[in-house]
């Protein structure tokens, strides 16, 4: 395994570890620590698991396919169109975002458990919109 992969295998690793704590004593951990365990454990194999997924998807791409995503990604166009999107995404749903999220890491109330994705789900089509509206603008 290369050096770059070791980091998010062993955040995929502890994410899987977090959700077995979760599993095995999670009646004896306060109702706090479910939601921090459970939290914590999703949100390392979400990032662990997204570096790993895209550096086998970056492999198995052609050696051409691989240089214009590369090439992409340093667009100044791209660039420029991602900054401004997520500028209006992600300042009007930064609060939006967290508040029910902490609320039910901390109190662990199905309520705010199934709040919680819905309103990450909106923020991600909110800045899919702004991506597709600056990409017109500009």
């Amino acid at each position: 395994m290369k050096k770059n992969l070791i980091v998010p295998a062993a955040a995929v690793v502890l994410g899987l570890v977090l959700f077995g704590i979760v599993f095995m004593i999670g009646e004896q951990l306060p109702a706090g620590g479910v939601g921090l365990c459970a939290g914590f454990g999703g949100a390392l194999i979400g990032l662990g698991g997204s570096k790993l997924f895209l550096s086998v998807t970056m492999r198995a791409l052609s050696p051409e396919d691989r240089r214009e995503v590369e090439r992409s990604e340093r667009d100044e166009r791209s660039i420029a169109i991602r900054t401004h999107a997520a500028y209006d995404s992600w300042y009007w749903t930064l609060w939006l975002l967290w508040v029910p999220f902490v609320i039910a890491l901390v109190f662990g109330e199905l309520v705010w458990m199934v709040i919680t994705p819905i309103v990450l789900v909106l923020h991600c089509a909110f800045y899919m919109f702004h991506l597709y509206r600056w990409t017109k603008k500009l």
